[in-house]
């Protein structure tokens, strides 16, 4: 297929072209508002430090503890001993598999903060268990090892934009495939079908010249109804 062939059978589906994407992008759009549920996302942040330490104590070593400390309280943060309180705490309808599912804890490059994050349906809900599970995380740091080494930074705040879903962008994303998808369906039918419809195609396909052409038979209103040639 020459490349002037791709420009007459765009050209002839241009419609099609436009309108499958506008018709995807419409019903991401309508999915998007309408039938996924927003997910919104709230974060504490904690920082980690040894317990009573004089300022003229603190060196390498001791941040490099508090790192291994920060890490450390990172696990102990998903564990199902910190989900179970945080669930008896705030009496949340949730088992401790479905709220560690909600939990992300991540260390702030190699430093001594820390930030809990949670995920929810609801902002409000997302910001509570965040800072429950800080406010869990210290009380059993303190009642198995008796230090008070960590202190909330950020707390949580209800989030009045979601993250999920992109409302922008998987619209944007759905026009491209209705886009790619409506191009390769028009090329993979032209492709296989093989019905002669120019005459340029018969001297391009067999090599001999076009003799001459039957004309289009049409009825005229007059006359009647007489087929007259075009």
């Amino acid at each position: 297929m020459k490349l002037k062939d791709f420009g007459r059978i765009l050209g002839e589906l241009k419609l099609v072209l436009v309108l499958i994407p506008v018709v995807a992008m419409l019903t991401s759009a309508i999915i998007n508002l309408f039938v996924l549920t927003p997910i919104y996302s709230s974060s504490t942040t904690l920082i980690v430090l040894i317990d009573e330490l004089a300022p003229n104590q603190i060196n390498l070593s001791t941040i490099s503890l508090n790192v291994r400390l920060a890490k450390t309280y990172g696990e102990l943060a998903k564990s199902r001993a910190i989900a179970e309180e945080v669930i008896e705490n705030h009496n949340l309808p949730l088992t401790p598999a479905q709220l560690s599912s909600k939990i992300h804890v991540e260390l702030t490059g190699d430093t001594e903060v820390l930030r809990i994050s949670a995920r929810d349906a609801n902002a409000a809900a997302a910001a509570i268990i965040a800072n429950g599970v800080a406010q869990a995380l210290s009380g059993k740091v303190y009642k198995e090892l008796s230090v008070k080494n960590i202190q909330v930074l950020d707390p949580a705040v209800p989030s009045a934009v979601p993250i999920s879903p992109n409302v922008m962008l998987n619209v944007i994303l759905a026009g491209i495939i209705g886009m790619i998808m409506t191009v390769t369906i028009i090329f993979m039918r032209e492709y296989l079908d093989d019905t002669i419809r120019h005459p340029e195609e018969i001297e391009e396909q067999f090599k001999l010249p076009v003799l001459g052409l039957i004309p289009t038979a049409t009825t005229t209103s007059s006359g009647g109804g007489k087929p007259s040639g075009e």
